[in-house]
């Protein structure tokens, strides 16, 4: 029997913001989610969360304003949006400042559903996604995918060299192919995603508060774990004899590169998938949009009307993320890439080590302080990690990374949309790390010493050039090339470098992402906008 598509007939009903009104809403909502087939518990859960936010808002001033209730489905989305003119009354906000949590936080959590606040031209907006069924697990789905990569790859590297060869010209253009559809998206994702992230923050103060925060703890932990590595790992590397030299220009391209992240037009960026670049012109979008705020109006809704295209078709093509790994990690084992590595074998197994062990350290940190379940955060976690792992974007994880940090870690949406895409561009602790253990394997097998002023000029280098590394293809061998000039590594060296990075590059990812989201958490709590009841929800 063929299963009915689930749909939302569209409906549009206005009430006063009233007692009457108010019960009127809840049944509307609770029709609503009826139809679109979730959970009775749910439903009753968001009816009384509903309740408690429209009560509020009644409370704040705008009693007796019309408030609209719409449901329906867009572009193959259900929705259903309450709308309430009047001054901004963010729940979370008006939560924060009473002394008692409200019944709403604790149920929606509960919920999961989240439900998403915006103010936009004079209207509070309470915006709901019903969930789709999913049919099969997405964790199961990867898992069945890596599995299958190794051994279809397995098989085909055991057949005849011909049979090989056939397999690396179908499967490589179609890596190639899959890879330039993340990248297309990614780019409008990145930039709208920060944009209306900041739009969201709601003020200039609150943006400054949040970007202090989070930017400064993004920078201080990549130089802390980089160089904690460096101090529990350097012993492992003792070079035959040589003396220690350094490069003298890596400073200048340093700062070169980090200057580049100014584009040169509006257009190249998104061409080029510069997440830097993108990420500059984001920011400076954002921020004139929320300085002007009703002179640009339209602008602020068309920008709306976009982020929810663009995510509608990531998430489409997220349904299809198993396809992406398995691909991946196909072209991976068909490719010459894991050859005549020997000379960087130490420091490429130390490496991929340090990015296995560092996220579980910091997710460890993370749930001692905030007193929650290890092993459910890692659970949580995982399916972001294992997308990261097998496919080694961060774009191919964007969208899942996004979902769970706001629907399962409890961090507030006004924080994910900013910090995310920011986040995964310039916070790779495991970048840094692998930069530095790579260097270190390559200045052992050249003969390179290592005094302790060679160390500390490592760190600093492979720190800067994980947060400047230019997100382009080829932007790790500009990376390897400035790192091995200012350690005194010999330049033949480039070649193993890029070729470790090659099955280095999974791990650091992962790695990156991880730490990203436990330290996400950590800045949530610090900020006072961490949903401990959703966290810690399984």
């Amino acid at each position: 029997m063929k299963k009915e598509k689930r749909t939302l007939i569209r409906r549009r009903e206005e009430v006063a913001l009233n007692e009457t009104g108010i019960d009127a809403i809840a049944r509307l909502l609770t029709d609503a989610l009826e139809r679109a087939a979730v959970h009775r518990k749910d439903v009753l859960r968001l009816r009384l969360a509903v309740e408690d936010i429209l009560g509020m808002w009644k409370s704040g001033g705008i009693a007796g304003t019309a408030c609209t209730f719409r449901c329906g489905t867009r572009l193959g989305r259900m929705y259903i949006e309450i709308t309430a003119p009047g001054n901004r009354m963010d729940p979370d906000e008006m939560s924060a400042e009473l002394d008692e949590p409200l019944l709403y936080s604790n149920l929606l959590a509960q919920a999961g559903l989240s439900p998403v606040y915006t103010y936009q031209d004079g209207v509070n907006r309470l915006t709901i996604y019903p969930p789709r069924p999913q049919k099969v697990n997405p964790l199961l789905q990867l898992l069945l995918a890596i599995v299958g990569a190794a051994v279809v790859g397995a098989v085909l590297l055991a057949l005849p060299d011909r049979v090989a060869e056939v397999a690396v010209g179908v499967v490589d253009p179609l890596f190639s192919a899959l890879m330039g559809i993340l990248q297309d998206l990614a780019g409008p994702m990145i930039f709208l995603s920060v944009c209306w992230g900041i739009l969201n923050i709601g003020d200039i103060h609150t943006l400054g508060r949040i970007g202090k925060v989070v930017v400064l703890r993004f920078l201080g932990i990549i130089f802390l774990v980089t160089a904690v590595t460096a101090a529990g790992l350097v012993w492992a590397f003792q070079p035959a004899g040589g003396a220690a030299s350094m490069g003298e220009n890596a400073a200048a391209q340093i700062y070169s590169m980090i200057l580049s992240i100014i584009p040169t037009d509006l257009i190249t960026p998104f061409q080029e998938g510069n997440s830097l670049q993108i990420i500059f012109l984001a920011i400076c979008s954002g921020l004139v949009l929320l300085v002007l705020e009703k002179k640009v109006s339209a602008l602020r809704t068309l920008l709306d009307q976009l982020n929810t295209a663009v995510q509608f078709m990531m998430g489409i093509v997220s349904r299809y993320i198993a396809v992406f790994v398995f691909v991946s990690l196909l072209s991976l084992a068909l490719s010459d890439s894991v050859r005549n590595l020997g000379g960087v074998a130490k420091g490429l197994l130390l490496a991929i080590a340090a990015c296995v062990v560092w996220p579980l350290l910091y997710v460890l940190w993370a749930s001692l302080r905030l007193k929650v379940s290890f092993p459910m955060v890692l659970r949580k976690l995982l399916p972001t990690y294992l997308i990261a792992l097998s496919t080694a974007s961060s774009a191919a994880a964007l969208s899942t990374n996004l979902e769970m940090c706001e629907r399962k870690l409890g961090i507030c949406g006004r924080i994910v949309h900013f910090a995310v895409p920011l986040g995964q561009v310039i916070f790779k602790p495991g970048g840094a790390v692998g930069f530095l253990l790579l260097a270190l394997g390559l200045a052992e097998f050249y003969g390179v010493s290592m005094s302790a002023s060679w160390v500390v000029t490592g760190v600093l280098t492979a720190g800067l050039l994980a947060i400047a590394a230019p997100p382009v293809p080829g932007g790790s061998l500009t990376c390897y090339t400035v790192l091995l000039t200012q350690l005194g590594i010999p330049a033949e060296a480039v070649g193993l470098a890029v070729a470790g990075n090659v099955i280095l590059d999974f791990f650091m990812t992962s790695c990156g992402l991880s730490c990203l989201q436990a330290e996400l958490m950590l800045s949530a709590d610090k900020l006072g906008m961490l949903d401990r009841e959703r966290l810690k929800k399984e």
